[in-house]
């Protein structure tokens, strides 16, 4: 595993630590307060470890900058201190994202795995009350491509499946997850995703939403919201992701 500066030295946030509401504010902050105004954000582009993984992808990744450096911040300072260190994403698309995840991971702890969902088609029939985005949609996703880049990295710890979540979730023989990374647009598969994934976490797993806040996703943020008020708890972190905590 490689040596990493502790989060603590390289922001500082005046919350006290603790958990509250279901959740670790300190937390929270330190990466959202530290990558948006706490200069975290030039800290973490200068780490060789992020660097590697932005450069080894070879595959276009459809994710904001900030929103990767906080998937960089939590596998790399927080994922460490759970009992599972599994990773499942539901919403692959071409695979950039995924491909990150698991060339870091192999860095850190080889022999986790990163499950990668997707139909690789595009995607099912939305629902047009609540989802901007169409069937078919991200179609030019290709599961050959990621398959050959996934060879040419040697990338054994990441396993994609292909499907609707649906469909190859239950029967999937994996967990507990230490992250579920869901970033598939609509409230079909987020609600699935979400209330699927829930029980297969570990004792205080990070589940994160790419497109929850995004304008183009209410159907997303709709499923998010039923996700409160069911289950009654706070989000430990509201940018660039929301991120809830799983049995704290």
């Amino acid at each position: 595993m490689r040596d990493l500066p502790p989060i603590e030295s390289l922001v500082h946030v005046s919350v006290v630590d603790g958990v509250r509401g279901g959740r670790v504010p300190r937390e929270g902050y330190q990466r959202g307060w530290g990558l948006q105004f706490g200069g975290l954000s030039e800290k973490i582009e200068a780490e060789p470890l992020f660097r590697h993984a932005i450069n080894s992808v070879g595959i276009p990744q459809l994710v904001s900058p900030e929103n990767r450096k906080n998937i960089y911040l939590l596998l790399t300072r927080y994922l460490p201190k759970l009992p599972s260190q599994n990773i499942i994403e539901f919403g692959t698309y071409r695979g950039g994202n995924a491909l990150f995840m698991a060339l870091i991971m192999r860095e850190l702890n080889p022999s986790a795995k990163v499950y990668a969902l997707d139909t690789f088609t595009g995607m099912p029939e939305t629902d047009k009350t609540r989802d901007a985005h169409s069937a078919g949609d991200f179609s030019d996703a290709s599961l050959p491509v990621l398959n050959e880049r996934i060879a040419q990295l040697g990338l054994t710890n990441l396993l994609p499946v292909q499907g609707l979540f649906e469909d190859t979730f239950p029967g999937l023989d994996a967990g507990p997850f230490g992250l579920a990374h869901i970033d598939c647009d609509i409230y079909s598969g987020v609600k699935f995703a979400q209330d699927a994934v829930w029980p297969r976490m570990c004792a205080g797993g990070y589940v994160v939403y790419d497109d929850a806040t995004v304008s183009s996703c209410l159907g997303a943020t709709e499923a998010v919201e039923e996700l409160i008020l069911e289950r009654k708890i706070h989000s430990e972190q509201v940018w660039p992701h929301f991120v809830f905590r799983v049995g704290l």
